[in-house]
């Protein structure tokens, strides 16, 4: 089973000036958009919504998407 730490996780701010609002998406998981007011709060919001996706799909008899491999920089 995977975990929400094997998925890429984007993070990026609102494109409205006046919004100050963070937004967060993963991108093997287009069902899941979220945000916050700040960092924290978007990084807990997106927490609980993975969490909230995979119980939903649990309940229909469905699996998490398989993640993609991540390139590693250093």
């Amino acid at each position: 089973m995977f975990t929400i730490e094997d998925y890429e996780i984007v993070i990026f701010p609102s494109p409205d000036k006046d919004e100050h609002r963070l937004y967060v998406r993963f991108p093997d998981i287009p069902e899941i958009l979220t945000g916050g007011g700040t960092i924290e709060e978007a990084i807990k919001n997106a927490k609980e919504a993975f969490t909230c996706h995979m119980e939903a799909l649990q309940k229909q008899g469905k699996e998490m998407p398989i993640p993609t491999l991540r390139k590693a920089y250093a």
